[in-house]
């Protein structure tokens, strides 16, 4: 996850991040664990709900299966691909934590559809790749991943020894087919969508033909390729990008081909459950970000900014009284500035500084600010309204320590200059709690804890309702999750 930190949100994030730390970490248990001393006071009341008691038995000595669900199976197979590709990034990687987190994703992914469906759970997929499309490329990804030697071996027996032979025709596209799909070239465009009409035009112009070994004969169109685009792809695509057409056909076919080849080695009910997995845990993690969970504090979550509308003043006041240090800012400055007319002069005088030189006798040599022959005092700063940008690099600044020469933000037709600040003392104080800031970061935290409450009481509930019975032939070491006791 990507999640931006600024001023005193590292310790925000830290606290909405708990609550979704304890439902996540037996989920995937490559996360980092290294900054969870310093949350223990905060994560230890979030543990308490994850406490459910599976009903779970031990009674499968089928080796082709991994475990089944409320009756429903779960091949060894995907579990064993699960752990194999979670010991490429982290060696010490369980095949117990591996069918654990397979389980539990079945159970919420199953719920997830049920109470969200696939437009709420995926919300972006107008600009971003369809969910479809992303687990098709995360089950070739790990096919190629785990069976890449056996693959390239299979791929040098095609004709002329690539996936080019497999290519059995690419007929041209007439400008006149593209126009009826496309429209006209240069049209602006609010959005780069084909309608159902535009679909089924694409869906009747052939990109390449194409002959898999032992398998069928087939086509990608226009169609094909279109779905597989994110919105870049699909400004290439009306761009008449041809290059960009064709080579995303043969990543299609491609694709095609590592399915076919694990379908014929396989089979083809053992190559599905493994994209169902795949497909489970991608879901799960929409289930997370629907909840604010795994993206970043300011993104917009349905959940959050539900739950948001409901806080309370009471509670923007309690979680102040309760993490005051987080809304810590500086009050005032004192400082004092040398300003210099180029960056030679600026690294200069920068130099003698480093040295050990007199900071007020210098600005009285060489600043050309009015303030400069009282050695570049500036007095005291006050954090209030909008400070100037001199003002900011002295905020910004530590105390007592000499800063680098900073070249001022100017327009392209004004002279600039550089300003070398020094912070003689610097006084910190609090955020007003009735600020609109407070209100802000203290709502946004109480309703990610709340949400974050929520999805873990619903994977206690699915796990404490559940028949999950395991093969324990495949465990390496005992389960955590689904064997905890409250």
């Amino acid at each position: 996850m990507t999640i931006r930190t600024t001023g005193r949100r590292p310790q925000l994030l830290a606290r909405a991040l708990t609550a979704a730390l304890a439902f996540a970490m037996p989920l995937a248990p490559a996360v980092s664990t290294a900054f969870l001393p310093a949350l223990l006071p905060v994560l230890l009341p979030a543990l308490a709900p994850m406490s459910a008691q599976a009903a779970v038995a031990y009674r499968l000595n089928d080796p082709a299966l991994a475990a089944r669900i409320d009756g429903a199976p779960l091949l060894a197979f995907s579990v064993d691909a699960l752990w194999r590709s979670a010991r490429q990034a982290d060696a010490k990687a369980s095949r117990s934590a591996a069918l654990e987190q397979a389980v539990v994703n079945r159970l919420l992914a199953g719920s997830a559809r049920k109470t969200y469906g696939e437009a709420a759970l995926f919300a972006g997929q107008r600009v971003a790749f369809a969910h479809d499309v992303m687990v098709d490329d995360q089950l070739v990804a790990m096919l190629r991943g785990l069976y890449g030697k056996e693959l390239e071996q299979a791929m040098q027996r095609l004709p002329g020894g690539s996936l080019a032979g497999l290519v059995t025709a690419q007929p041209a596209i007439a400008p006149a087919a593209l126009d009826a799909v496309f429209g006209r070239p240069g049209q602006l465009r609010l959005e780069y969508a084909l309608d159902a009409g535009q679909l089924a035009r694409a869906q009747d112009i052939v990109v390449l033909r194409y002959q898999l070994p032992q398998g069928p004969a087939g086509a990608i169109t226009l169609a094909d390729v279109y779905r597989r685009q994110n919105v870049q792809g699909r400004v290439a695509l009306f761009a008449r990008q041809s290059t960009h057409l064709q080579q995303q056909a043969r990543l299609a076919l491609a694709a095609l081909y590592v399915q076919h080849w694990s379908t014929q080695r396989f089979g083809a009910a053992t190559v599905a459950d493994l994209r169902r997995v795949l497909d489970e845990q991608d879901t799960v993690q929409a289930l997370q970000q629907l909840h604010g969970i795994g993206n970043d504090i300011d993104a917009g979550s349905p959940v959050v900014k539900q739950l948001s509308a409901q806080v309370s003043g009471a509670e923007i006041a309690e979680y102040y009284r309760r993490h005051r240090e987080e809304f810590r800012r500086i009050e005032k400055v004192k400082a004092r500035h040398i300003r210099l007319p180029d960056e030679r002069t600026a690294q200069m005088v920068a130099g003698q500084l480093s040295g050990g030189a007199d900071f007020g006798a210098l600005a009285r040599r060489y600043s050309s600010a009015a303030d400069s022959q009282t050695g570049g005092e500036l007095g005291w700063l006050q954090h209030s309204g909008t400070p100037d940008w001199l003002a900011q690099l002295a905020f910004a600044q530590a105390e007592g320590q000499v800063s680098h020469p900073i070249r001022s933000p100017v327009g392209p037709n004004d002279k600039a200059v550089w300003e070398i600040v020094l912070v003689d003392q610097r006084v910190d104080g609090y955020q007003d709690p009735a600020s609109e800031t407070v209100r802000y970061v203290a709502t946004n935290a109480v309703a990610r804890e709340k949400a974050a409450a929520q999805l873990a009481a619903l994977r206690q509930r699915l796990l404490g309702t559940a028949r999950i019975d395991i093969n324990r032939s495949l465990l390496d070491q005992p389960l955590h999750v689904l064997e905890s006791r409250s």
